[in-house]
């Protein structure tokens, strides 16, 4: 349980840290473009709390596959970590696209690209993590 805990955050900590230049600087200048163009469809800042849950799941969900598969190492974390997350950000990203107007592949794919480097960050340093702890 401990390696499961600290594993859970380090993560925590890595998201944060990565995801605010990732927010910052592209996702927040995207979410401006879509409130302008849909002032109704879009909000003008993001839900904090849906965001938050959202992260916390997905850490989850991450440290709980890798530690059951017992990926421990820091190549094969950063391979899973990379996969899940960039499956994860397609299919909700995929999502928008075929129910709006809003999304564009531009857009999906530079998530996904962006979500591959974050997740195999974060993944390696799960694996790390659920080894170093265990």
């Amino acid at each position: 349980m401990k390696k499961l805990v600290i594993s859970f955050l380090l993560a925590f900590i890595a998201f944060g840290i990565l995801g605010g230049p990732f927010a910052n600087f592209i996702f927040l200048p995207q979410l401006a473009l879509w409130q302008e163009a849909f002032p109704d469809a879009v909000k003008p800042a993001p839900d904090f709390i849906s965001g938050f849950l959202l992260g916390i799941i997905q850490l989850v969900g991450t440290i709980y596959l890798m530690d059951r598969l017992k990926i421990d190492n820091i190549k094969d974390g950063a391979i899973f970590g990379a996969i899940t997350t960039v499956a994860l950000w397609l299919m909700i990203d995929l999502q928008m696209v075929s129910i709006s107007n809003i999304f564009s592949y531009d857009y999906v794919l530079t998530d996904a690209a962006l979500s591959a480097v974050m997740g195999a960050i974060i993944g390696a340093l799960i694996a790390w993590s659920l080894k170093r702890f265990s």
